[in-house]
C-alpha cells in the first residue's frame, strides 16, 4: 500500500469508531425512553403497607397524614377530604390509574384536577394546585404515580398554606361526575398506619 494512504485509513478508522459510538448511544437512548412513559410510571409510586391508593404527594409517608375527613369547614360544610401538607411545588402524583376527566380553575379549589379511575366509577379530586404538569389535558390516560401537578395554595387554601386537598367519591353515573358519594381517602392512603392510630 502506498504510504500516502495510511493517514486516510487512520482517519476512516476513527470516523467509523465515532459512528459506532453514536449509534450505540442512540440505541441506549431509545432503550431508556419507556422509563418516562405512563405505562412505567408505576415504578415511582409509593403505596403504604395495607393501602389501596398510591401516595398522591411525592415524599410523604403515611405517618405524616392526618384524618381530616369529618372536620368542619366554613358555611356549615364538612371537609369530606384529606389535606396533605407539603412544600410549595412538591410533585402531585396520580393516586391510581385512570383518565383526566376535567381540569378546572377558580372557586374554592383553585386549580383542580378531576380524575376518573380505571373502573369508570371512582372519581379522584386534587385541589389547591400551583400548576398542572406539562402536557396535562382532559381525556389523557394517566398511570398511578405519574406527575400530574404541583402543590400550591390556590383557591381558599390561604396564602402560604401549601397542601393538597384530595378526595375520593363513588359515581352512580360517570356522566354526572359532580354527584358522587364521598368516601374517606385516609385509610386508602395510610393503610396499616390508619388502623394503628384507630387502635390507640
Amino acid at each position: 500500500m502506498h504510504p500516502s494512504h495510511r493517514p486516510l485509513s487512520g482517519r476512516l478508522g476513527r470516523a467509523a469508531a465515532l459512528c459506532a459510538a453514536l449509534f450505540l448511544a442512540a440505541c441506549a437512548g431509545r432503550a431508556e425512553a419507556p422509563a418516562t412513559s405512563p405505562s412505567s410510571a408505576h415504578g415511582t409510586a409509593y403505596v403504604a403497607p395495607g393501602a389501596s391508593l398510591a401516595m398522591p404527594v411525592r415524599g410523604i409517608r403515611p405517618e405524616q397524614l392526618r384524618d381530616t375527613y369529618s372536620d368542619p369547614r366554613s358555611g356549615g360544610r364538612v371537609h369530606h377530604a384529606i389535606d396533605i401538607m407539603a412544600p410549595r411545588g412538591a410533585p402531585v402524583l396520580a393516586a391510581a390509574d385512570g383518565t383526566i376527566l376535567k381540569l378546572r380553575t377558580g372557586g374554592l379549589g383553585g386549580i383542580t384536577i378531576y380524575q376518573l379511575g380505571a373502573d369508570g366509577r371512582t372519581l379522584y379530586y386534587y385541589a389547591h394546585l400551583q400548576r398542572y404538569a406539562a402536557g396535562l389535558r382532559e381525556g389523557l390516560p394517566i398511570a398511578r404515580g405519574q406527575v400530574v401537578a404541583y402543590v400550591g395554595d390556590t383557591g381558599n387554601a390561604g396564602a402560604g398554606n401549601y397542601h393538597l386537598h384530595f378526595s375520593v367519591s363513588r359515581l352512580a353515573d360517570p356522566r354526572r361526575w359532580w354527584e358522587g358519594e364521598n368516601v374517606n381517602p385516609y385509610p386508602m392512603l395510610a393503610g396499616v398506619a390508619s388502623r394503628s392510630r384507630e387502635g390507640r
